[in-house]
């Protein structure tokens, strides 16, 4: 919500500054407010043209990504889904199905293969037709910006979808989980009985507030232990991870560390082997 609001205002502020310099310039001629009243009603027509040239629905971003996903349907996708429906696969593992089809797919012939084919262009040509339809009814500053958003939103999604990812594998990998702080070791000593868990959190972190500090340092203590085991625990994890060819799934401070430990060519070895290829090439 904050980085729409900030981009929106940004627009604005860009499409005011393109705008005639009489609008930043008071004239001092005439302090009638006659006069005042016509030099704002000259540029009414500007500030409400511009209102209405910049913004479009906000569900335009979601259905224009909709589109542009189903207009790329390949006929394989199509060759799927109709397998799917008209034959029976109980019990077969998801991966096998695939791989059987995949395999059913490259042996049709182009004759086989013509039905999805033109099922997928003609699909392509409704979303086509569609998204057309939803562009008509913006100019183009809003096509514009529109595709911006779109294009913005994509590479957001991209991100979360590889940061899920990661997580995923790391859980598969085993990595060692991050141990909890003071406070939470604290709320382990006390009883929850059937309370709410917000409610016996605000509870326990107003009992926590009333601790001296004497009374907390164990369980800093506790909690800082357990953080240097962890760490030690995540450097061995990571070398395990770094053996397996597993980079993407370590902490980039640690790649940094390994590339630092590699080493480098000298560039006098290098001329040397240059010098080298050169003589043999020449002979």
């Amino acid at each position: 919500m904050l980085k729409s609001l900030i981009f929106q205002s940004s627009r604005c502020f860009n499409k005011l500054s393109s705008l005639p310099k009489q609008l930043s310039i008071i004239s001092q001629k005439n302090h009638s407010t006659s006069s005042n009243n016509h030099d704002i009603d000259g540029f009414k027509s500007i500030f409400f043209s511009y209102s209405t040239s910049v913004s479009y629905p906000k569900d335009y971003v979601q259905k224009l990504i909709d589109i542009q996903r189903s207009e790329k349907i390949s006929p394989y996708i199509f060759f799927i889904k109709d397998q799917l429906k008209s034959n029976n696969f109980n019990g077969v593992a998801p991966t096998k199905r695939m791989k059987d089809l995949g395999e059913k797919w490259n042996s049709m012939t182009e004759l086989d293969k013509k039905r999805y084919i033109e099922l997928a262009a003609k699909n392509r040509e409704q979303f086509s037709e569609q998204r057309k339809k939803l562009l008509s009814t913006l100019n183009e500053d809003e096509i514009s910006n529109l595709n911006e958003d779109v294009k913005r939103e994509k590479i957001e999604r991209l991100k979360k979808l590889k940061e899920t990812r990661k997580k995923r594998e790391k859980i598969r990998q085993k990595a060692p989980k991050r141990p909890r702080g003071a406070f939470f070791l604290y709320c382990d000593t006390l009883d929850r009985g059937e309370a709410h868990v917000k409610d016996f959190t605000r509870g326990a972190a107003a009992k926590w507030k009333l601790m001296a500090e004497q009374d907390k340092q164990k369980f800093f203590d506790l909690a800082n232990e357990l953080m240097e085991r962890y760490q030690k625990d995540y450097s061995e994890w990571e070398a395990k991870m770094v053996e397996k060819g597993k980079k993407n799934l370590i902490r980039k401070k640690t790649v940094q560390a390994i590339d630092l430990k590699r080493p480098k060519k000298s560039k006098k070895k290098a001329k040397k082997a240059i010098k080298a290829m050169r003589k043999i090439l020449i002979v």
